[in-house]
């Protein structure tokens, strides 16, 4: 099956546009070529930003891929998805490198350096998610979620329910320093996405109250 690639992208950010040209290459070099979605004018939306790059296209498998991450594990997800798999996830655990170890893999030096914190395993839905184009057509992102937060996991609970859970690989995920974005706090985005989040966790588990959110 063919593969699309969609990096999710708002401008503006010097570090974040770094990494993207960083992360752009890592793409080509495994022989992909990514489209960029970027969101309408206003505060981010990562599903307006998906669904602006779906108008280009074409491949039955798609990934969608933050703008700051890279795994080595992603031929494996495509090759799950591309079989059995409805989705899969390419890594296990989360390392954030500091903006020191970022800067020196910028320069060109390997995918390695110190951390901002201990490797964590990443939540469902973020970082690099692989699935069939027409499960994305029926359980896509929620447009609903502004700012960053929640929006992935929200995600995951209604791919679980409607599709099962993922395949999952155990590579890492590096993910490459930036200024944080506003919000709440670390955990949350705002006080809008935790309320919708918690609707997703009360319609986990249940497909005709999860499609009927999605709807």
């Amino acid at each position: 099956m063919s593969v699309t690639v969609v990096i999710p992208w708002h401008p503006g950010c010097p570090h974040r546009e770094a990494a993207l040209g960083w992360v752009l290459a890592r793409w080509r070099a495994a022989g992909y070529e990514p489209l960029l979605g970027r969101a309408p004018a206003g505060p981010w939306r990562k599903a307006a930003a998906v669904a602006d790059g779906l108008r280009r296209a074409a491949g039955g498998v798609l990934v969608v891929a933050d703008a700051d991450v890279w795994t080595d594990g992603i031929g494996e997800a495509i090759d799950a998805v591309a079989g059995r798999a409805p989705w899969a996830i390419p890594h296990g655990p989360v390392r954030r490198l500091t903006r020191v170890a970022t800067d020196a893999v910028l320069s060109g030096g390997p995918l390695d350096g110190p951390l901002e914190q201990p490797p964590y395993r990443g939540f469902e839905g973020g970082g690099i998610v692989a699935l069939r184009r027409d499960l994305y057509n029926k359980v896509p992102l929620d447009r609903r979620f502004a700012g960053w937060g929640q929006e992935d996991e929200a995600w995951a609970l209604a791919l679980r329910t409607l599709a099962g859970p993922p395949w999952r690989g155990d590579a890492p995920l590096w993910h490459l320093w930036h200024p944080p974005q506003a919000r709440d706090s670390r955990r949350w985005g705002s006080a809008n996405s935790r309320a919708l989040y918690r609707r997703y966790r009360r319609a986990a588990g249940r497909p005709d109250g999860m499609r009927t959110l999605l709807d």
